[in-house]
């Protein structure tokens, strides 16, 4: 049969997408990237926020009206199972994040009676998507925060680590099959371990480190927490790379409190600080929300002075959304959506000024580039350590470079969210 997959969200979802490839495929089915000749589409979903839900209610609905039958799986479904085959009419079949092993039955109209959690290990089936010098490399599902804000905890359940050997022979696999960047993700990567009692971080990333001799590891998703601090002496290890993603959300003491996250802008810019003392060339990237319900002028004032003092290199700013099921929704909706919009673009100006100032720095240095491949025009387009594949921007290198490899790049105009060079 052929089979088409579209994921939708997050870099965990798409793990996901690629486990019901390699299983698909390990099982003797075609997979397709035409949904014109597919038999069957598969979407992954989203749920997260309400843009999430519209994305994947109105690709679903898409799709139907072409006359496909159509599997849906992931959050969305774990969120709206039971009114699925209502609200989208001739809908082939639906599996949640913890069923996507069955997804050969949901290709034959079978539906799973699977109580439980799915956890993935070296030995899953899995066909990567990404382009083939970089993968992501999932360590856990689920999570066990308490952020007021948040559905992924009602969604993906409890926070579940993998076996940390089990993660390292699965790094070392990767590597093995040429991929030069590994990515690590969770939903809450310094949590890891902390279900069994111990946060050992540390330990999984010197088990990787010592598993694999080239690729670069990447962290991804960082709970701002002290596990974050005892990290820092490993990144005298060249190949972990030197880049913080690390979601603060806010700056003021009083949103964040109602958020259910930690500390205040203050003990933020102090692990900033921390950060850049001990590792040479870090990069730190956070995630804001505006418009939450407590969020008035003053404290989005305090927010807008935070970003202006911590200069953050990345940064991702969203609108809040209030949420059926977590404990924010009581507090209700405050901000009108014009003024979240209004709030988030001035952040963004605010950004675009820091960033365009760091990028002229780089002009005229060189850096290791790994080249992943060319645009539709042409052009060579890589990332150096300083960006994270999907969220950020890149390199364009004008002149012959080498896909799937690292490339010495002489950094020669900045562009805002991205840079030009040439290679050296």
């Amino acid at each position: 049969m052929r089979v088409a997959f579209i994921s939708l969200g997050c870099a965990k979802a798409l793990v996901d997408t690629e486990i019901m490839m390699g299983i698909l495929s390990e099982k003797g089915h075609e997979i397709t990237s035409s949904l014109e000749s597919a038999n069957v589409v598969v979407v992954n979903t989203c749920s997260f926020i309400d843009l999430a839900r519209e994305e994947t209610e109105q690709t679903v609905r898409d799709i139907l009206k072409k006359g496909k039958k159509v599997i849906m799986v992931g959050c969305y479904v774990n969120r709206f199972r039971e009114i699925l085959k209502k609200k989208f009419p001739g809908l082939h079949s639906v599996l949640s994040t913890e069923e996507i092993t069955f997804i050969e039955d949901a290709l034959y109209g079978k539906e799973p009676v699977f109580k439980g959690y799915f956890l993935p290990s070296s030995r899953t089936p899995r066909l990567i998507s990404t382009p083939p010098s970089w993968a992501y490399l999932k360590i856990s599902e689920g999570c066990s925060r308490g952020c007021t804000f948040c559905t992924i905890p009602s969604i993906r359940g409890p926070y579940r680590s993998r076996e940390i050997e089990d993660i390292a022979e699965e790094a070392r696999r990767l590597e093995e099959q040429g991929r030069l960047e590994i990515n690590i993700i969770s939903q809450d990567t310094t949590f890891f371990g902390g279900d069994r009692g111990r946060k050992d971080l540390k330990a999984l990333l010197e088990e990787v480190l010592s598993k694999t001799k080239k690729s670069w590891i990447r962290l991804l998703y960082l709970y701002p927490s002290e596990t974050l601090l005892e990290i820092l002496p490993l990144f005298s290890e060249k190949r972990l790379v030197p880049y913080f993603e690390i979601p603060l959300q806010h700056a003021s003491k009083k949103v964040l409190k109602s958020m259910g996250r930690p500390w205040d802008g203050e003990k933020y810019l102090e692990i900033i600080e921390t950060i850049r003392e001990n590792v040479k060339e870090a990069t730190i990237r956070t995630s804001l929300i505006v418009g939450f319900p407590t969020e008035g002028k003053r404290e989005f004032l305090e927010l807008l002075r935070w970003v202006e003092r911590a200069k953050v290199d990345r940064l991702g700013v969203f609108t809040y959304s209030r949420e059926k099921g977590t404990s924010a929704y009581a507090l209700g909706d405050r901000v009108t959506k014009r003024e979240k919009q209004r709030r988030a673009e001035e952040i963004i100006e605010i950004q675009k000024n820091i960033i365009a100032e760091k990028h002229e720095k780089m002009v005229g240095r060189i850096f290791d580039v790994l080249v992943e491949g060319q645009t539709p025009e042409g052009v060579y387009f890589g990332r150096s350590v300083h960006f994270a594949p999907e969220v950020d921007g890149g390199i364009y290198i004008t002149g012959k470079a080498i896909p799937n490899k690292f490339n010495k790049v002489k950094i020669t105009h900045s562009i805002l969210y991205d840079l030009e060079g040439e290679p050296v």
